[in-house]
């Protein structure tokens, strides 16, 4: 059964939050997604938590040489969050079984605060909702100082609790010390 978001238009409301719609991505998205994934962050803000500078994310040509139809890259689908015609987010997941792995989300700095990381990450959840998925599970990082990466709380506010923490070959890529926080949210059946 494909997944298909509710159409809906896409427009800050009075309070700024997002009114708008998720899509599976196409390769011609590449240079909005390039946007999102470089305006997400400031530069070196994420020293110690696992910074991507070799992610296809980063650069154009990268991405679409990695891109696979109809929209995956390196084994992870590849979702998009419009509005008015222009990608403001991103989001990356990989089916793992009975979960779905949402791996990567990116909102550009100047549009985090508006409802798109929530619009996304609710599109995920009904998305695996809609594939009979057990849970939505996702890992975030906790560098050599014991501090957790800013999205912890958030995630925290969107129902996703802490199941462990572990080092792994994607922590010690970052560095001794760091840890990924791995998180889950449970989706009873409907």
């Amino acid at each position: 059964m494909a997944w298909r978001p509710a159409e809906r238009s896409v427009r800050l409301n009075e309070v700024g939050a997002c009114d708008g719609h998720v899509r599976p991505a196409t390769r011609a998205d590449a240079p909005g997604i390039v946007w999102v994934s470089n305006s997400s962050i400031l530069p070196g803000e994420d020293v110690g938590f696992g910074e991507s500078m070799d992610s296809p994310f980063r650069d154009t040509s990268a991405l679409l040489s990695a891109w696979r139809d109809p929209n995956l890259v390196q084994g992870e689908e590849v979702l998009v969050a419009e509005m008015d015609g222009r990608i403001v987010g991103c989001v990356t997941v990989e089916d793992r079984g009975r979960e779905l792995e949402l791996v990567n989300i990116d909102v550009p700095l100047e549009l985090q605060g508006r409802g798109i990381g929530t619009m996304l990450v609710r599109s995920v959840e009904q998305r695996a909702r809609a594939a009979e998925k057990q849970a939505v599970t996702l890992g975030t990082s906790r560098n050599a100082e014991g501090v957790a990466w800013k999205s912890l709380p958030w995630w925290q506010h969107l129902g996703y609790r802490v199941t462990h923490e572990e080092e792994n070959p994607w922590t010690r890529s970052i560095g001794p010390g760091v840890r990924e926080i791995r998180m889950r949210k449970d989706l009873p059946p409907e």
